[in-house]
């Protein structure tokens, strides 16, 4: 499935030498974090996985696997304090363990892919040796 697995991360990652550049060539989907910048670039991209495109080779997309890293952030002080804000402002309850998701790219996604989407699997992370 290697072929077909098309992942979303911040932008930033790119200027990681080797691995940046292997981020363009595997077709990561990189994002600034910022809404107003990534919609129209995520729209251009989804819209291409959504219609099968590849641009190496004619072969279909389908099955096709959509990871999404959303956060980038560890459980810090500011992460913690962002997460506490994030709640607060949307009135719920924060999590002790893990960060608050933001759901405006996963909602975008799933609008934009719904009519090519079969299943949706939500996996948390956790990281041994962060307190």
């Amino acid at each position: 499935m290697h072929g077909h697995l098309f992942i979303i991360l911040k932008e930033s990652i790119k200027y990681v030498p080797l691995v940046g550049s292997a981020m363009k060539f595997f077709s990561f989907i990189l994002l600034s974090r910022r809404w107003s910048i990534d919609k129209m670039r995520f729209k251009h991209r989804l819209e291409k996985l959504r219609t099968g495109y590849n641009r190496s080779c004619s072969i279909s997309l389908t099955p096709m696997w959509l990871l999404i890293f959303p956060e980038g952030t560890n459980v810090s002080k500011n992460g913690r304090a962002a997460s506490h804000r994030w709640a607060d402002k949307q009135g719920i309850e924060d999590m002790k363990h893990c960060l608050l998701p933001r759901s405006t790219g996963l909602a975008f996604c799933l609008t934009e892919l719904e009519d090519s989407l079969e299943y949706l699997y939500d996996c948390t992370l956790a990281y041994g040796g962060i307190p």
